[in-house]
């Protein structure tokens, strides 16, 4: 009797637990009433509160209490063949490994928790097994790839109908989002996860990642927003790790907004909590921005440097697996840089630039490759150097126009994405509201049909009007879709081209700052003048492309006024004077008399300085000749260069926008793909033909033909005739 009683009171006690582990969500709480329980259940239950030990453990980062208290329920698992809770503790232990960059070990784990779930395909922990697989492809900077297994996660979760996992699902994903410094998008995906949270359990780890996430998009009114929202809902659930989190980051939007007091007394909170926890990340994080503060705000360089020795020295001994202390060591190099370069200890400021470069290679993300070319051009324009300094600018630049392509390309797809969806909506309401009205007139058709003849005779007409409808309304829908495809096209043009060619002008206001530091004059007034004309191939681009989209709405009116071909090409011509003797190339125009005719100027001028652009982008050391001639009353015109040509490939579909795209100069110049469409579509609107030729590595050849009206033959006869009198 005494034994059953002694059973049954364990298994009370077991199942007072269960409840009460499913409603408490304060973590001191929940371990103090965790090792209370140890000494009154059976060994089954002790597995699972070890179980639950070591994953309130791992949340706080606490390492050798995470480890052990797993082990402890691996070792009765096995022992007592609880499958079931041995697969969770192996996904678990697999995951902290990871964290802790024993990667073999991790995948080992993997290995023998996949094979026990083979014959489970509804247990909860394949969830825990897309967690585990997506961080190790985090660490390996596979990005997509983790995105796409959480997104595995999350639809597991819902098939199971699992709140928290979809929570933890959609937290994850959000975080492998801001890698890829999509962060609108990380915003979306941790809202979803804050949505799911029953009772308020885990809100402060969603809402410090969108306030995280706030901050890189510098909208820090907002931040701070959030990050109060989490350090209200840690404190509601004694979760120590996240408070110190937020006091370490939520400094930097307060220093943003110039709130100096503030951001000190948030980075001295995140030291004190940092230091009791002996948390070494976030120490050197908060060390980092308090030399920051120092540096940038307060001008204190002596003690900038001070706290980003010690910031550095707290990384080195923080988990180096992790992403975040990568990231603090690389912050933590940029700003010692930065102080080393402002205090002109170049030589330090080097020692650091090729740790950073080393980094930089290392991780293979673009922004860090971004901010070490940055850093070396700084570097190389202090000591003197402008050449190395321009080309270091370069590669930043060009890193940074990658960089934007991707987010726009991404911005582009979700977009055509959000459309189809909303048009698929709106075509099942639709076809589900035609089914609704054809039942209600066959319905009253057929009650009425004995009596009304006529009434038959006019629906049968109804249903033939709504037929050529349906049809006119589906044709339209067609064409619909058609200017959609365009304008999506047309706005990546214009993302990209516009970003191109505002470059050009930040690269030459950094060369005229530098010839002006250096009182190098006379170069400043030429490199001005060099720069005025840029500025006239810049306002041809964006007539290039509001002519483009003002011909591809029906917008662009005609204006037909007298031109003198011969003047008119010279204008073009001295447009590309300064980029053909950049490239070596000279350009020849050849009439045997000045022609007049009549044809708009805009029109004229697009088609033209477009085809010796194009021209002079794929020609090096070379020439490009202008033919132009009268045939009775018709203007012939060719222009010919000896650049490298096209294949018959290339040369398919040439004039057609939607099916080409644009290939890079010899000299690495970029094109938006639309010029040659829009030459075409000029020239048939000005009633003319285009035709082309071209070899590979021999050249290319464009013949373009104009009819000339009876009045443009007589002023050509008109002028020549002037011009041989005088």
């Amino acid at each position: 009797m005494h034994f059953s009683l002694f059973a049954q009171s364990e298994k009370d006690y077991c199942e007072e637990w269960k409840t009460s582990n499913d409603t408490m969500r304060n973590f001191k709480r929940s371990l103090e009433y965790n090792y209370k329980m140890l000494d009154n259940v059976d060994l089954k239950c002790k597995a699972s509160i070890y179980l639950s030990n070591g994953i309130l453990y791992q949340d706080q980062q606490k390492n050798d209490s995470t480890i052990s208290n797993l082990n402890s329920a691996i070792k009765i698992c096995k022992e007592l063949n609880l499958n079931k809770i041995l697969i969770t503790a192996y996904l678990r232990k697999s995951y902290f490994l990871a964290e802790l960059n024993k990667i073999s070990e991790a995948k080992d784990l993997l290995i023998k928790a996949k094979i026990a779930l083979q014959d489970t395909p509804n247990n909860k922990d394949w969830n825990l097994y897309f967690q585990a697989q997506a961080y190790l492809s985090d660490i390996n900077s596979d990005y997509d790839n983790s995105i796409s297994l959480m997104d595995s996660a999350i639809a597991f979760s819902q098939k199971i109908k699992n709140k928290p996992f979809i929570q933890n699902g959609y937290h994850n994903k959000g975080t492998y989002l801001m890698r890829i410094s999509d962060y609108e998008n990380a915003i979306k995906s941790f809202l979803s996860g804050a949505k799911q949270s029953e009772n308020g359990i885990g809100l402060e780890n969603q809402y410090i990642m969108i306030a995280s996430c706030y901050t890189r998009l510098n909208q820090d009114e907002t931040a701070l927003k959030y990050f109060k929202k989490a350090l209200e809902a840690a404190k509601k659930s004694g979760n120590d790790f996240v408070t110190m989190l937020v006091y370490a980051r939520m400094s930097s939007s307060q220093l943003s907004l110039k709130r100096i007091d503030k951001a000190m007394i948030s980075i001295d909170s995140a030291i004190s909590k940092a230091k009791k926890a002996k948390n070494y990340g976030i120490l050197g994080s908060a060390y980092e921005d308090k030399a920051s503060t120092y540096f940038r705000y307060l001008k204190d360089y002596d003690k900038a440097e001070f706290y980003y020795e010690k910031s550095y020295s707290n990384s080195l001994k923080a988990n180096t697996s992790k992403k975040s202390d990568d990231l603090l060591k690389t912050t933590t190099i940029q700003g010692m840089i930065n102080l080393y370069l402002a205090k002109k200890n170049y030589q330090k400021a080097k020692i650091f630039l090729k740790t950073l470069e080393e980094k930089a290679n290392k991780s293979g993300l673009l922004m860090y490759k971004s901010t070490s070319n940055r850093l070396h051009s700084e570097y190389y324009e202090a000591i003197g150097q402008p050449s190395k300094a321009i080309k270091y600018l370069r590669e930043h630049y060009k890193i940074e126009d990658s960089i934007s392509n991707e987010k726009v390309k991404t911005q582009v797809a979700n977009l055509e994405k959000q459309y189809d969806t909303k048009n698929k909506e709106l075509q099942i309401v639709k076809l589900d509201k035609e089914k609704t009205e054809q039942q209600q007139l066959v319905k009253e058709a057929k009650a009425k049909q004995r009596y009304y003849f006529f009434a038959a005779i006019v629906l049968l007409s109804l249903l033939i009007i709504g037929f050529w409808l349906f049809r006119k309304l589906k044709k339209q829908k067609e064409e619909l879709g058609n200017t959609n495809k365009v304008k999506n096209r047309l706005f990546s043009i214009i993302a990209h081209d516009l970003r191109g060619m505002i470059i050009p002008f930040q690269r030459s206001g950094k060369i005229l700052e530098h010839y002006i530091e250096n009182k190098d004059y006379d170069k400043t007034i030429v490199f001005s003048q060099e720069l005025q004309k840029n500025s006239e191939g810049l306002s041809n681009m964006l007539d290039n492309l509001l002519n483009w989209s003002l011909e591809q709405m029906n917008g662009y009116k005609m204006n037909p006024e007298l031109l003198y071909v011969n003047n008119e090409l010279e204008s073009i011509k001295a447009n590309f004077l300064q980029q053909a003797e950049f490239k070596n190339t000279k350009i020849s125009i050849i009439n045997d008399e000045e022609i007049a005719m009549n044809m708009d100027k805009g029109a004229f001028h697009i088609i033209f300085r477009n085809l010796i652009g194009n021209a002079l982008k794929y020609t090096d050391n070379g020439t490009i000749r202008l033919g132009i001639n009268r045939e009775i009353n018709t203007l012939k015109c060719s222009i010919i260069d000896t650049g490298v040509g096209m294949d018959k490939e290339q040369l398919k579909d040439i004039f057609s926008l939607e099916t080409k795209t644009s290939s890079t100069g010899t000299k690495g110049e970029k094109g938006a793909g639309l010029g040659l469409s829009l030459v075409y579509r000029f020239i048939k609107m000005n009633g003319g033909t285009i035709e082309v030729s071209s070899e590979k590595r021999v050249g290319t050849k464009f013949d373009l033909s104009f009819p000339l009206s009876e009045f443009d033959i007589a002023e050509t006869e008109k002028i020549n005739a002037k011009e041989l009198s005088a």
